[in-house]
Order: C-alpha cells, then structure tokens, then sequence
C-alpha cells in the first residue's frame, strides 16, 4: 500500500512539473555548468531568475561568456526538434494558443501553461525560444508582447481593435464585454464572440475595470490612478450618492487600493474637489449629475429664481432631492425658516 502510495505521489509531482523536467532531459546531456546556468537564469527549479551579472560572478565568467552559453543550450535543445519530448512541449504551447484564437499574452501563457507554479513558468518561458511554431509579437502602444501562430492575421486583429478604440473614444464611456461585441459586431459581421473576446485580451489600449467593464486603458473609469479617481469610479458605477464611509469599503472591496482605504482620507479629498458635491451629512455625488454647491437654502433659492411662479411645498421637495440627499424634514425647515408662504400654500423668496 506504501509503494503504491509513493508511486502516485511521484506520478503527481511528475506531471506537476511537466515543463521543467522536460527541460531538465532535454539538457541531461549538457555540461552541469551549463544545465546550471540555464536554470538561474530562467529560475527552474526554485529561486528567482538571476541576472547575467549575478551568473557571471558565481562561476568566475563575463556576462558576454554567460550570453554564448544560454545561446549555444538554446541551439542544441532547438536541435532536438524530432525529439518525442520536445514535440510533446511543442504540441501542449500551440495547442494552448491555438485554443486562445491564434495568439496569447506570454504572461497569460505563462500561467496557463504553468498553472502557478513558478519553475514551470520559467520552463515554459525558456522553451518559447526554441519553437518555429509560435512567434513572438509586440507593437507598442497597441498589442502587449504576445505569441502568435505563424498564420495568425495581425493586420485583421489591429482592424477589429481600431473599431473596438473608436466606439470607445466616440462613446466616451465603458462598456460591458457583451454590450461592446455587439457595438464591433454591428461593422465586423463575421467577428465571434470568442474571437473578440481574444483580441481584446492582448490589446494594449483596452482593459477591463474592476467592475468587468471595457474601456481605453488611460482612462479614469479604468485605471484610476488616485484617491479621488477611484471614489469616482466607486460612484459612477454605484449610480448614487455614497457616504464617505461606503465609498471607502467599496474601495477596498474591489481592490482599487493595495492598502486599506481610510474613510477620513477620501472625505478629506472629495470635499475639495469640484467633480464631487456634498449632497447631505457625508455623502457625495458627483457633479456631472447635476447636483450643486450650496446648502439647502441655496438650492431652495436657485430653483425658486429659475421658476416664474411661486411653487408648493411637494413641488420644491421633489426637485430639492434630486439634488440633495437629505430628509425632507429639512428641507420644510428651511422653507419656514428662509422663504414666504401664500395663503395658496405656495412658497416663493422673501423681498
């Protein structure tokens, strides 16, 4: 029972570390030095990838001497193409990109191949560079660096992009995945889903928010860089003035902060920044709503100035809170207390 115990932990560690111990056979053959070296530099089997230098030192050699050998491996396991080994690895990485519509972000790759596990990364990254059959593309600015399948249309996947971008810019706000394949779909007939849903995975100038929706990647809505960037982005998708408090949990609850979110910290931001209003004890909303400036008896005023009739008391409460979130007990104090009342019942400025 023992053995057979054994044997299975071993099958499971085996096929756990497919990758880097297909490497490891691939270059059994080599020098140790040379095993040893591609094994710091990429980082298979434990421990971060050194860099040239680090290598150099620990064996008593220049960079340069470091560099001739990593390519003279790379040759050699290249030479082993017909090997059942490497065909088998070759097999697994276009499998996996072919599966990803022809082209795949190295870091999505990386870990899908390597499925967490760092050595196997580090395999996988090292056998990237031996293969015909994937190639490596970047356009900056525009396609993250990725791999593709040597047919792989990069002029057709920079086409349906370009027409995602422009919906985007034209629209000036973010889209669900679904709302904006329809938008694409509308101008490229033949586009899938999942091909859609590939090409925007490697796209440089896209990127999907914390609430799952796409946009252009610079924007605030997607990236948001500060405090008061990341509360209009909690409001904007909470489509409701928040307390200060909430703001801040929400924060944190979708991981737009790596530290924890103090409440007094966005209320201290917020209140001084004119895209936010305080519409009632702490809470905001954002200005672009419509929401104002001013106490109640402001607000009061500014809708009595724009009316050419005095109006009811039900009348100024309704437009007060959609500009105010505050009790309506508040609002009838202040027209008590500040503004005129006709016999009607009808409240207009005091002269």
């Amino acid at each position: 029972m023992k053995t057979s115990l054994n044997q299975a932990k071993k099958a499971a560690v085996s096929e756990n570390m497919f990758f880097s111990n297909s490497l490891r056979q691939l270059v059994a053959n080599l020098s140790l030095r040379s095993q040893e070296i591609i094994f710091s530099r990429y980082g298979v089997f434990g421990g971060n990838a050194m860099t040239l230098e680090e290598i150099g030192k620990k064996y008593h050699i220049t960079r340069e001497r470091v560099r001739q050998i990593i390519r003279e491996v790379l040759k050699k396991v290249r030479e082993k193409k017909n090997d059942p080994i490497f065909l088998q690895i070759q097999e697994a990485v276009v499998l996996a990109v072919r599966t990803n519509g022809g082209i795949m972000e190295e870091k999505q790759l990386l870990s899908a191949l390597g499925k967490g596990n760092a050595s196997e990364e580090a395999a996988v990254s090292f056998f990237l560079q031996c293969f015909d059959s994937v190639v490596s593309s970047e356009i900056k600015g525009e396609l993250k660096f990725s791999y593709a399948l040597p047919d792989f249309n990069i002029e057709s996947w920079k086409a349906v992009k370009n027409v995602a971008i422009a919906i985007l810019k034209d629209q000036k706000k973010t889209f669900l995945f679904d709302e904006l394949f329809e938008k694409v779909k509308a101008d490229k007939k033949d586009l899938s889903r999942e091909t859609f849903a590939h090409h925007m995975e490697v796209a440089e100038e896209m990127k999907q928010n914390a609430f799952g929706k796409w946009g252009v990647a610079g924007w605030k809505e997607v990236s948001p860089k500060g405090t008061r960037e990341k509360a209009y982005l909690v409001l904007k998708e909470s489509e409701k003035p928040l307390h200060f408090r909430d703001i801040a949990k929400k924060i944190d609850q979708y991981k737009l902060n790596k530290k924890k979110t103090h409440p007094q910290t966005v209320h201290n931001e917020l209140i001084k920044d004119s895209n936010f209003v305080l519409v009632g004890r702490g809470i905001y909303a954002l200005a672009e709503w419509g929401y104002k400036k001013g106490t109640v008896k402001d607000v009061i005023e500014e809708i009595l100035g724009h009316s050419n009739k005095p109006l009811s008391r039900e009348e100024i409460l309704e437009k007060v809170l959609e500009v105010r979130s505050v009790k309506k007990s508040t609002i009838v104090i202040n027209l008590n207390n500040y503004f005129s009342k006709s016999n009607s019942g009808a409240y207009s400025i005091k002269k």
